[in-house]
């Protein structure tokens, strides 16, 4: 995989799992760089980062009822 494809990879893990983009998080073109070189898949650095810096999951809010569906049956 090229490095674009990687950082692409990287950047919609980040999104999906943490509500972040890359520029969101900080991470330099260094840094991405240097984990495409070393050969790390997008899936661990996400994993790395979100343990370094202790980051929150995301959690998409539940699907709405409406209220009358919160109603007891009479």
């Amino acid at each position: 995989m090229g490095r674009a494809g990687w950082v692409r990879d990287v950047d919609r893990l980040l999104r999906r799992d943490w509500s972040l983009s890359v520029a969101d998080a900080g991470i330099d073109d260094d840094q991405l760089s240097r984990a495409w070189a070393g050969g790390e898949s997008p899936e661990a650095f996400v994993a790395w980062f979100a343990e370094k810096y202790d980051l929150i999951r995301f959690e998409p809010w539940p699907v709405r009822r409406s209220l009358s569906s919160l109603r007891p049956p009479a």
